[in-house]
């Protein structure tokens, strides 16, 4: 079941809060696109031993369409969420434009961060502008003037917050989807070195590693979450 919770601006934000109550909080972030739906192949996974609370970003349905896209007014419209449901020192995975919402929480509000881990994304280099295609026809899951609006800023890079990654004081996973991923590992690997409490772990599947490998993901994630727990008080 989904709630929406309605920012200081008037804008709603679908999200679901399931799973363990009194287990650790994992703040699930999606991808470009995407919404809390596409988590389902590893939600079963995390409920077992987590409160999650699984968050659909604005200009994603069904979450609103407010017109104003950009990654801080994603991240603003999270902060705001969290900060309602009193929640600190959550776990926060982020996927693709999820990640990069979540690094920017991991720096600015580190509050809110005890541990920090981004599915196939961080801070890259500028990038060759790329023409958007024609919209396609019938009802889409999420606002195409959000899309006309993220991709110039995903092309355009993300070098200033890439400086501020050694500033993350949460420990980190950071999961690549290997030589088929559209991302560059390097990428991956560079955020690694300049976060202070790091690991890589490649596990492979391309972009989209947790529903191409779900188990594979699961593990991966589990693992390192055992190896780094969060005291709950």
């Amino acid at each position: 079941m989904t709630t929406i919770f309605t920012t200081s601006g008037g804008v709603g934000i679908s999200y679901s809060d399931t799973g363990t109550p009194e287990g650790p909080v994992l703040v699930l972030l999606h991808a470009l696109g995407d919404s809390q739906a596409n988590w389902q192949p590893v939600l079963p996974a995390f409920e077992a031993g987590h409160r999650v609370v699984n968050v659909t970003l604005r200009g994603h349905a069904p979450s609103a369409y407010p017109g104003d896209y950009s990654y801080q007014t994603m991240f603003a419209d999270v902060v705001e969420l969290l900060d309602a449901l009193k929640l600190q020192k959550a776990t926060v995975l982020g996927h693709s434009l999820g990640g990069m919402v979540a690094y920017q929480l991991a720096v600015e509000r580190p509050d809110l961060v005890a541990r920090l881990i981004t599915e196939d994304v961080a801070p890259g280099d500028p990038t060759p502008p790329r023409e958007l295609p024609e919209r396609p026809e019938g009802e889409l899951p999420f606002d195409w003037e959000m899309l006309k609006a993220i991709r110039p800023q995903v092309d355009a890079g993300a070098l200033e917050l890439r400086e501020q990654l050694s500033t993350v004081a949460a420990p980190t996973l950071l999961i690549g989807g290997g030589a088929s991923s559209t991302v560059p590992q390097a990428w991956l690997a560079e955020a690694a070195a300049r976060i202070p409490e790091a690991e890589l772990v490649t596990v492979g599947g391309g972009h989209f590693v947790h529903q191409e490998l779900p188990q594979e993901f699961t593990a991966a994630v589990l693992a390192w979450l055992e190896r780094h727990p969060v005291l709950l008080t």
